[in-house]
């Protein structure tokens, strides 16, 4: 699918946060986007050696960078090292996401600080600092991760990272109504329960199981599921959906 339309660069430069995982959406993403021609930028407070040696391995470009996302310092310097290297970011994937669990009576105010300050703090400074280079060349997309607790939580023990996820599908529909006369879209994906490698090692199979009964479509969703959407939203064709939450979670929530 080509990415090229009026304003666009010819490889539009992607950055993807929480890539350090090769099982996760991140990476997913992030090999997504190098097929669609983009070099690729990394972050993520784990090293992402790994994920773009694959990329590279595979006749893609990309840079590993690492940052501690409660660090508005750190995720500059890391933005730094990314325009050196590949030039103006175009894309921008907020993905990294801190799962933190608890109920009401266990998530202590520094544990929800966390949760925000990486969930949706992070994604707010890393839109402030490359919305102003996507404003000046006239095109620009952002996606966040969002997630389907958010229309449907699953039970008890998920209260700051639901509440993080509210969040961010607040900061895609302001961001959408601010950013779009500049061309700029802002959009977020909405995944369901995704055999990663921290799922699977945080979830028991029986809840796998479970939602995938209640799914529309009976499979364990996969890190893949999400490349063709996150390919379409920052490609031309997609130029006029901005403020969207499109849920792909094989039919769990209906809207």
């Amino acid at each position: 699918m080509s990415l090229r339309g009026p304003g666009p660069p010819a490889a539009p430069v992607a950055l993807v946060t929480g890539a350090a995982a090769a099982d996760g959406i991140g990476a997913a993403c992030a090999h997504a986007l190098a097929a669609a021609g983009c070099p690729v930028g990394l972050l993520d407070r784990h090293s992402c050696a790994d994920v773009a040696a694959e990329i590279e391995a595979t006749g893609g470009r990309a840079v590993a960078l690492q940052a501690d996302l409660t660090s508005e310092a750190q995720i500059d310097d890391a933005l730094d090292r990314l325009e050196q290297i590949l030039g103006p970011c175009s894309i921008l994937v907020n993905n990294a996401a801190d799962l933190t669990r608890g109920t009401l009576a266990e998530t202590s105010a520094a544990a929800m600080r966390r949760v925000l300050a990486v969930n949706v703090e992070a994604a707010f400074l890393l839109c402030r600092r490359l919305a102003t280079g996507m404003a000046r060349q006239g095109w620009g997309r952002i996606v966040n991760i969002a997630s389907d607790t958010f229309d449907r939580p699953p039970g008890p023990g998920l209260l700051a990272y639901i509440t993080s996820k509210g969040a961010i599908i607040g900061l895609t529909r302001a961001l959408a109504i601010e950013l779009g006369p500049a061309g700029i879209t802002v959009n977020a994906i909405a995944p369901g329960l995704t055999r990663t490698g921290a799922a699977s090692a945080g979830q028991p199979d029986e809840l796998f199981a479970a939602v995938r009964e209640q799914q529309a479509i009976k499979r364990t969703l996969q890190p893949e599921d999400y490349a063709g959407l996150l390919a379409f939203l920052v490609s031309a064709q997609a130029a006029v959906i901005t403020g969207q939450t499109i849920s792909a979670d094989a039919g769990l929530v209906l809207r």
